[in-house]
């Protein structure tokens, strides 16, 4: 499997002071089977990238390339600062990745990308072949922090495995909130939630973050148990066991984990803990 989030390390480097880099084109080159994908940009400098275009090639011939190969097209203010990883000082991780997502033998082109902030943010641009326009479809997705692996898990293709980074923050600060994993599937030109067509993965989450809990609960650490509980329930709902996430904020109220830990614990506690945590579930999706 490969981790995007190896570029998340290069966000030490992104913090420093901007180095005076002369203007420099960049050129980066993949290719599996009759497929060639070529990635140009030029790097203004170690913080910004213009002119980032894909160009692709089929047994040696141009194909067109959707948005004429600019790569960030239509991705808006989010992309806004986003370089090629490649072009990170001090990255060794490559921009280009093909991979055959959806198990035709064909396969995709993945450019990924990263925009420098704390905890922020991996982004990929992934082009798919469609033969009824003979033109290779895009779509972005922005990862947010927690980036992406491609892995096998028993689908048609390869999967991209995230993490879901709308826990972040929403329950306790960064280092304490628990993300469930995400499982997305490439199909039809874009990318789908098949989570709980692995329900094993989603067990084996649910029972590593109730080993968290009872951790956190030893050393009397209510706030870290409050970042932990809301990914628990997301698990149980795709799970199809909504009662246990309900006993299991339950319980936590009886024993008193909901409870704020001091005057600097400012994230959500006390009676109106559990209806932000059903709240949130539902508007995100998992209930």
């Amino acid at each position: 499997m490969r981790l995007i989030t190896a570029v998340c390390a290069a966000a030490a480097c992104l913090a420093a002071a901007p180095a005076a880099l002369a203007a420099e084109s960049r050129t980066e080159t993949a290719s599996s089977g009759p497929v060639t994908a070529t990635l140009t940009y030029t790097l203004q400098d170690e913080f910004t990238a213009t002119d980032i275009r894909l160009a692709v090639t089929r047994d040696g011939t141009p194909a067109a390339v959707a948005a004429d190969g600019q790569v960030l097209a239509g991705c808006g203010e989010r992309c806004t600062g986003a370089v090629p990883v490649g072009g990170i000082e001090g990255s060794e991780q490559p921009s280009l990745t093909l991979a055959d997502l959806t198990g035709d033998g064909d396969p995709e082109v993945i450019v990924d990308l990263y925009t420098r902030g704390a905890h922020c943010c991996s982004i990929s641009a992934i082009y798919g072949w469609d033969p009824a326009t003979s033109t290779y479809r895009h779509t972005i997705r922005f990862w947010g922090d927690p980036g992406y692996q491609l892995a096998t898990l028993g689908g048609p293709g390869q999967e991209l495995v995230t993490a879901d980074s709308r826990f972040a923050y929403a329950f306790c600060a960064y280092a304490c909130s628990a993300m469930p994993t995400i499982v997305y599937r490439y199909e039809g030109f874009r990318l789908v939630d098949v989570s709980r067509q692995y329900p094993q993965l989603l067990r084996d989450e649910a029972r590593d973050l109730r080993t968290s809990i009872r951790q956190a609960a030893r050393r009397s650490d209510r706030q870290v148990i409050r970042g932990l509980l809301p990914a628990l329930c997301a698990d149980l709902y795709r799970l199809g066991e909504g009662a246990a996430c309900r006993r299991e904020l339950a319980l936590a109220k009886r024993r008193g984990w909901l409870r704020r830990s001091g005057a600097g614990d400012v994230w959500p506690a006390g009676r109106r803990y559990i209806p932000k945590v059903m709240r949130f579930l539902k508007r995100t999706g998992y209930r």
